[in-house]
């Protein structure tokens, strides 16, 4: 199952919103929440301390979960809270903003099964994780740049559909890395071990 989760970060369109919301049950992470208000949609429940966006504020027959330490971000207590079912996610208001934060969701990705696919999306550029066990198997406008960010170490990577296509490269801080390649026909990544994020501009729709 899919899901759609509503962070703090730069908010999606609202039409984009309710076309999701109409498909697919949304959880909303604290601020976000003001997000789903503005589109008329009611999420599953909002999870955070909220400190962000006061619980008097929302309507009073959501559903709410307050976590109040401060040892864990929003993002990461609203992904504890999820149905065990969910095996991808859609993630809006995760880009823009503030650039800590985008890191830190980053850095929790990388520690999510590698099985779960995540998407982070934005009007103008997305993210999508790729591991041993979610591939990037995309139909990408020609001619669009793409770049391949490994956080960390990984192994095996192998693309085709790129101007400059790897087979079997090893990535990361202090090996290859793989900014701004460009789509020249359907685009398949894969790799062996870890996590690569693929940034994909003008991709709002895509996926």
């Amino acid at each position: 199952m899919k899901a759609v989760l509503v962070l703090n970060g730069e908010p999606p369109a609202l039409s984009r919103l309710r076309s999701l919301a109409s498909r697919y049950p949304v959880y909303a992470a604290d601020g976000g929440a003001q997000v789903c208000l503005q589109a008329g949609i009611r999420p599953e429940w909002v999870v955070g301390d909220f400190d962000s966006q006061g619980k008097k504020d929302l309507p009073g027959e959501w559903e709410l979960c307050e976590y109040p330490e401060q040892d864990r971000t929003d993002f990461e207590k609203l992904l504890s809270t999820l149905p065990d079912e969910i095996c991808e996610l859609q993630v809006l208001g995760g880009l823009g903003r503030r650039l800590d934060h985008l890191i830190t969701n980053l850095l929790i990705v990388c520690q999510l099964p590698e099985d779960l696919k995540v998407i982070f999306e934005a009007e103008d550029q997305g993210l999508y994780r790729v591991t041993p066990g979610c591939r990037f198997d995309q139909s990408v406008k020609t001619g669009t740049t793409l770049s391949l960010l490994p956080l960390q170490e990984v192994a095996g990577v192998s693309t085709s559909g790129l101007k400059w296509n790897l087979e079997n490269q090893r990535m990361g801080p202090g090996l290859q890395l793989g900014q701004s390649n460009e789509v020249v026909g359907e685009v398949t990544i894969r790799i062996g071990s870890g996590n690569v994020f693929v940034w994909v501009e003008e991709c709002c729709g895509l996926f």
